[in-house]
């Protein structure tokens, strides 16, 4: 076998594995606030890491059955950390 033969074969080797691990996360599906009256969600995916951040400036999870229109219209004004306005 050729030296190219195995470097490459290392290359393949590493790729799969970083594909793999971002694979590995789990994702969800979230009511993203986007602070317009005429469309106050956005249906996206993140990271369940991602979540607490997500959930702390107002966005919702589960996304309900009927979609994001289903759930009660954000805040026009983003709460301040703390959770106040």
């Amino acid at each position: 076998m050729s030296t190219q033969t195995i470097a490459l074969g290392g290359v393949i080797a590493i790729a799969l594995a970083g594909t793999g691990t971002y694979m590995a996360q789990s994702r969800i599906e979230i009511c993203h606030a986007t602070s317009s009256e005429e469309n106050p969600w956005n249906v996206i995916t993140v990271s369940e890491k991602a979540w607490p951040a997500h959930e702390a400036h107002g966005d919702k999870s589960p996304v309900p059955a009927g979609g994001c229109d289903a759930v009660e219209a954000p805040p026009t004004t983003p709460p301040t950390p703390g959770g106040t306005f």
